[in-house]
């Protein structure tokens, strides 16, 4: 027991390894067509690349036929080097019945790598969710996913 009560104090103790900023309400977006490309260095060759957002809708049908539809922001990423990574993140931000008004995708260093990481966040003014997306080399993947609500 006591050693549960160590171990517990520890951890929290322990501050997050993750160096990602906080996100500013000056690195949030719209989703009503503020889809302006973000140029930052992904790859590391010190010139930039360009990862553009764009919007998609998809329809599908639930159990009793009725028609939906899912709003989902996609980006690609283009190197310096003329690599095109078509849809390396997809995030469902929306439904037919409600969605979030804000996006923001900001670099940061989640391990130690030397890779620059991104991190995703989209909210309204009740929830939000923060998605840490970890570089690893030839392709991304989700590391971490909060969600938060207001109560």
């Amino acid at each position: 027991m006591l050693i549960q009560i160590i171990l517990a104090g520890l951890m929290l103790s322990v501050p997050p390894s993750s160096k990602c900023p906080a996100i500013n309400d000056s690195d949030k977006r719209g989703f009503d067509g503020d889809l302006d490309p973000i140029v930052l260095d992904i790859d590391g060759d010190g010139k930039p690349d360009t990862i553009t957002p764009r919007l998609v809708v998809t329809h599908y049908r639930d159990r009793k036929s009725k028609l939906h539809r899912a709003e989902w922001i996609v980006f690609d990423l283009k190197t310096s080097q003329g690599q095109v990574v078509r849809s390396f993140f997809k995030y469902r931000y929306g439904t037919d019945r409600i969605d979030y008004w804000v996006w923001a995708l900001v670099p940061c260093k989640v391990n130690k790598d030397g890779r620059r990481d991104l991190v995703f966040y989209s909210g309204d003014d009740v929830s939000d969710e923060t998605i840490v997306i970890a570089n690893q080399q030839n392709r991304f993947r989700v590391t971490s996913r909060k969600r938060s609500t207001e109560q």
